[in-house]
């Protein structure tokens, strides 16, 4: 099977952020979200991704690592499922 990370992928946010965190990553359904992903630490969420459409795992996971990176360095939070939530429920 090939490897579709390639040989120099690297997801060093997301090492940092388990390596120096209680945090967890979760990847699967939110519903009504098919795909997402999530970095949290407690109750705290840190980075909240919906996976756009023909977006697959690996492309998903880059753009994980990216986000988190940015959350942690600017003590923000990034969420695109809050707002995909609320505009699929017309609010």
């Amino acid at each position: 099977m090939k490897n579709p990370f390639g040989p120099a992928a690297s997801f060093k946010h997301i090492q940092a952020f388990l390596d120096n965190s209680r945090g967890q990553i979760t990847i699967g359904e939110i519903p009504p979200i098919r795909r997402a992903t999530l970095a949290a630490e407690g109750k705290k969420v840190r980075v909240a991704l919906v996976c756009r459409d023909n977006e697959t795992i690996a492309d998903l996971l880059q753009r994980l690592d990216a986000s988190l990176g940015k959350a942690l360095a600017e003590s923000t939070v990034v969420d695109e499922v809050l707002p995909e939530i609320k505009r699929r429920r017309g609010s």
